[in-house]
């Protein structure tokens, strides 16, 4: 009955609407007919169709979404709008039938785009600004928005670091690098400074990157690295509408190297045994006992590590219910949202929760209100120590490293291998799974209040006061605990039972806390109006914040069971806590001024003062100002009335400066800590303050000169889009430590800061865009490339710093090492050989060029540069979107050029180290396939990599030109498949649905690159290295 009711009421409205029209079917006109789409090919209900010129002539659709329409003759044009579309004009052409697809508000609000403390339609945007909507954002799920910003937006590099759940290590940059201190971006959501990855991606609107200094002088302060600003979901005027949006994850790794199994290492390590000039390191019993997998005596096996550490795949669920709706005088939106990500190793998981109401509205005609709340919970599970842990106990690493010939247990105890001559037990399974666990937990709200007043006496002025309290707490609770392993000694080929960790075995605990508040007041005038030809705009906004925080870290021993734990329950006393407290505020005043003449002319002053508690009072204030102007050619007449195709044409250049003050606080002051033994008096240490810094009382802020010109294009309606950017960056006067202060006698000889770095920064941006339907398929593709450099013009290092470790005249992570010129092949080589390392060097190693000619091979003589820097100079990404009836097909290439990196990275990065991509064998460990089977024998002499050793031989690990890999690479980012079911159908169900659609998506599918046993985007190969994950997704959105 319900049912029969509510339709009985949209056919009421359409013969009522239909009324006001009846004047059309007394005319004696050209009869037009047609059918209006949305851009799904769904009928739309209810749009308005009627004559541009005359707006009393006019229709609406019917369920159908057709219409019939009266015309005096086929040259008119046409008028469609309805609710939630943006209105378009359709010239018939002598057409008397016609088909009609309108745009989404998604694709209308591209129009504006989201700018510091407000928005700017995009055709009047001097600034260099990028902006994604959630559409584009989700087009496959991921667990944070960090990662979802890949490949999204021009002149962004996000790298993910890490594919461990809940702390994937992502460095976002903006532009390349501009400081060899802290260079990463300055993040707002809905205008705050928070962080990223609290945020429920399906609760945001869009996300806007300002990049240049035009668009980010208003927030000054932190800001030279550029501004994320998030804007969330607001509610709309309509019915309420209730909607869900869940997916399930299936992950597997993206690259790993495959590690040898029993029968080859023990093959391929008696191999590098011969290559040392010793004989066979074990002898055909073994090998039998392992190749066959059967030993009576259970002391070998054949174990696959790496597969036994590393599940098949890891499971993500996540889940998100919304509600919206309003009228004119409330709004809101309302959303609960879970995530739940198993790791693709053992005891790893990631849990969050997020909650969300956004609401807006009319307390009066003139007094609006806006209130956005949040809600943030996250826990992090891992092992007691981690996979992520820089440390030969990482479980990884010790996976990696572990020999694959014994087995998993010996005499009911895990197994742990001893490699020759090695005294580090490896045991990755007893690791992972009885060495205690890490959670991490973390709380947060969030409240946004601002209340606005527009005065009804003065056209445009609007007085606002916003109000910010922010609050959090994280508590990281470690509990470590010794166990036992069986381990096996390749020295003596025998069994050990033993502790294989430090740790007591009643285990040791450690909690540490932090609580986090901001309160920030922001109040503000803005003025916008237009007289005549003239549209001009103010705002004027004071800013003040208080940040408190403080920290607490105790631990204790002595654990009699291992559940529950906590610092009151340890009988052993470790350590004293320790705890810290922080009370910081800012001040700062804002103001831009914008000026349009005629839609053609474009002019903006913006500037931003910044007070600092860092610097002393006659450096503590920062002017940071900036200039820009426009001009759309496009509303030229001389365009207008010669190239009709051109939609918009609009050069913009801008000049701004940016400050930073990313330093200690207070070094123009004495700084004193206590210290338990500072004073000795008769052999009996006291307590004491003790100085901890030099005082630097000149210190400021370092400041960031940026230019901007672009250029954007539009043509054919959408056919042919360009936007185009050059920029340069200059940054000067950066903070950085130099050797001086105190000499030992007074405390200490304790580094000073002084303004001494600098470095610049230049590039380009390139984005061109194409849309375009035939019929019913629809279709956008969208190309960018980024290209971004930088150079070290000045910077301070102590005086024990290789001069090769400072970059001047070169950029941040550029690579230096040896440059080797070949591998030994005669013994005539070898006698001729530069002294290098330990001195012994055989056939097959790898042959390092004497740079200076002393005869020996030293960092300080012989380094140069060798490939690029570590960070991608080239950026550039292809996405494609595909529409037909209801199916749906997007894509994301991604890609990057221009970058290198070295297999070694982790231990002495720079001169050599011990990871297994460059040193088989290592502590007869395992060593992945690709490395042993393209290795120099006097057999294959023209082999990629040196020859194996089963020694402790560092020569050829060192940094060098032979093990520099070409970053660049190729990547299927992003694809998803998904079908809308029609709405016809939707309404013939009477189910109460109004909207269903179901996809299929992949993150990370395929990679081209040279390298293919790592993941190209983790630039630096470490032990214990979690890879980044390949997704695969079905998903289900339902609105009601």
């Amino acid at each position: 009955m319900e049912k029969q009711i509510t339709w009985s009421i949209r056919f009421i409205a359409l013969f009522i609407c239909s009324l006001s029209f009846l004047n059309v079917h007394a005319q004696k006109n050209t009869n037009v007919k047609g059918t209006v789409y949305d851009s799904n090919n769904e009928p739309l209900v209810g749009a308005t169709v009627s004559v541009k010129g005359n707006s009393s002539n006019g229709t609406i659709t019917n369920i159908d979404g057709q219409f019939s329409l009266n015309v005096q003759d086929l040259k008119s044009t046409l008028v469609v709008s309805f609710v939630g579309y943006q209105t378009q004009e359709v010239a018939l052409h002598g057409r008397s039938e016609i088909t009609i697809r309108l745009q989404e508000d998604a694709q209308a609000l591209d129009e504006v785009v989201v700018v510091g403390y407000g928005t700017q339609k995009k055709k009047f945007l001097i600034g260099s600004v990028s902006q994604v909507g959630s559409k584009e954002l989700m087009m496959a799920p991921q667990a944070n928005l960090s990662n979802m910003m890949t490949g999204k937006l021009p002149g962004v590099t996000s790298v993910q670091r890490s594919g461990l759940p809940g702390n994937d290590q992502t460095s976002i940059n903006i532009r390349g690098l501009g400081t060899f201190l802290d260079s990463s971006p300055l993040i707002l959501v809905d205008g705050v400074e928070r962080m990223l990855n609290t945020v429920n991606p399906n609760d945001v609107e869009n996300i806007s990157i300002l990049k240049d200094a035009a668009t980010a002088s208003v927030y000054g302060l932190a800001a030279a690295n550029g501004v994320i600003l998030v804007t969330t979901k607001k509610g709309t005027e309509g019915k309420v509408t209730l909607s869900y949006d869940g997916s399930v994850t299936f992950q597997k790794n993206t690259a790993m190297p495959e590690m040898l199994n029993g029968p080859d290492y023990i093959y391929w390590y008696n191999k590098a045994s011969e290559l040392d000039g010793n004989g066979p390191y074990y002898g055909a019993d073994i090998q039998t006992k392992v190749a066959n997998n059967y030993d009576p005596e259970g002391k070998y096996g054949n174990t696959n590590w790496t597969k036994e550490v590393f599940k098949d795949y890891g499971f993500t669920h996540q889940h998100n219910i919304s509600a919206s709706g309003g009228n004119k005088n409330i709004r809101f939106f309302t959303s609960i949202g879970m995530l739940d990500q198993s790791g693709i190793i053992e005891n790893v998981n990631y849990d969050r929760y997020n909650v969300r109401s956004n609401v807006e509205g009319n307390i009066t005609k003139d007094l609006t209100f806006e209130l956005n709340i949040s809600g943030f919970y996250e826990e992090k599970n891992w092992p007691g120590i981690s996979t992520s842990a820089q440390a030969e106990q990482n479980p990884i690493q010790q996976a990696v490293y572990s020999a694959p010939i014994i087995p998993i247990y010996y005499q009911g105890e895990y197994t742990a291998w001893i490699g020759p001559g090695s005294s580090t037990t490896q045991s990755p399974l007893a690791t992972l799974r009885n060495s205690g666990f890490q959670k991490k937990q973390r709380h947060e709200f969030d409240g946004t209040m601002k209340i606005s007043y527009a005065f009804p006496w003065v056209k445009g002025l609007k007085a606002s006061l916003g109000l910010v309290y922010d609050t959090s707490y994280s508590e990281d609770n470690g509990f470590l605990v010794g166990y036992n392993v069986n381990a096996y000694s390749a020295d003596s080929k025998s069994y050990n039972l033993m502790r294989a960790s430090s740790t007591s075995e009643k285990g040791n605990y450690t909690k540490s806390a932090s609580s986090f508040r901001r309160f920030m007041v922001r109040p503000s005038v803005e003025y916008a109006n237009t007289f005549g030809k003239h549209a001009v705009s103010a705002l004027f906004l004071y800013e003040q914040t208080q940040l408190k925080g403080s920290t607490m870290t105790g631990k204790m021993g002595g654990y009699n069971f291992n559940d529950p734990v906590d610092l009151s329950l340890g009988t052993e006393f470790i350590s004293n806590p320790t705890g810290s407290h922080s009370d910081k505020a800012t001040i700062g005043y804002v103001g831009r001024f914008n000026y349009i003449f005629d839609k053609r002319y474009l002019a903006e002053f913006a500037f931003r003062v910044d007070g600092s508690y860092k610097f002393a009072k006659d450096k503590r204030w920062g002017f940071f100002p900036s200039v820009s102007l426009g001009w759309v050619i496009s509303e030229e007449n001389f365009i207008k009335n010669n190239f009709s195709s051109i939609n918009l044409l609009k050069l913009r250049a801008s000049v701004g400066e940016l400050g930073s003050d990313n330093t200690d606080a207070f070094l123009h002051r004495s700084i004193f800590k206590v210290e338990k033994n500072a004073y000795i008096f008769g052999g009996v240490p006291y307590a004491g303050l003790g100085a901890s810094n030099s005082i630097t009382s000149s210190l400021t802020w370092s400041t960031t000169r940026s230019y901007n010109i672009g250029a954007d294009l539009t043509m054919w309606n959408g056919l042919l889009g360009v936007e185009f950017d050059l920029f340069y960056k200059l940054t000067k006067d950066i903070q950085e430590s130099r050797s001086g202060g105190f000499p030992p006698s007074l405390g200490g000889n304790y580094a000073q800061k002084g303004n001494t770095g600098k470095i610049d920064n230049r590039g380009f941006e390139l984005v061109l865009k194409h849309q375009n339907h035939v019929n019913d398929f629809y279709y956008s593709i969208t190309g960018s490339v980024a290209w971004a450099r930088n150079k070290v013009l000045s910077r301070i290092e102590s005086e024990s710093t290789p001069w090769y470790r400072t970059n001047i005249g070169e950029p941040l992570g550029q690579i230096y090492g040896y440059k080797a010129i070949g591998l030994y092949q005669t013994q005539e080589q070898l006698d001729n050989r530069p002294f290098v390392g330990n001195g012994v060097q055989r056939l097959g190693d790898i042959m390092y060029e004497d740079i200076n000619g002393d005869g020996k091979i030293t960092q300080d003589g012989d380094k140069v540069k060798i490939g690029h820097s570590t960070l991608p100079e080239l950026n550039y990404s292809l996405s494609m979107d595909f529409n037909w009836k209801g199916f749906n097909l997007s894509a994301l290439w991604q890609g990057a050029a221009i970058v290198s990196y070295t297999l070694n990275g982790t231990y002495n990065h720079g001169s050599m180290d011990n990871t297994v991509y460059t040193r088989p064998f290592y502590s007869g460990g395992n060593a992945p396939y690709y490395l042993v089977e393209d290795s120099w024998t006097p057999e294959n002499t023209s082999a990629r990599y040196p020859r194996l050793s089963a020694i402790h031989n560092g020569n050829n690990a060192y940094t060098s030109s032979w093990w520099l890999v070409n970053g660049n690479f190729l990547r299927l980012k992003n694809l998803q498949f998904g079908y809308t079911i029609p709405k016809k159908i939707l309404a013939k169900a009477n189910i109460g649905l109004s909207n269903v659609r179901v996809y299929v998506a992949g993150t990370n599918l395929f990679t081209f690159t040279e390298f293919k046993y790592c993941d190209p985007e983790m630039a630096i190969i470490n032990n214990g290295y979690y890879p980044q994950q390949k997704n695969y997704s079905v998903g289900l959105n339902i609105t009601f």
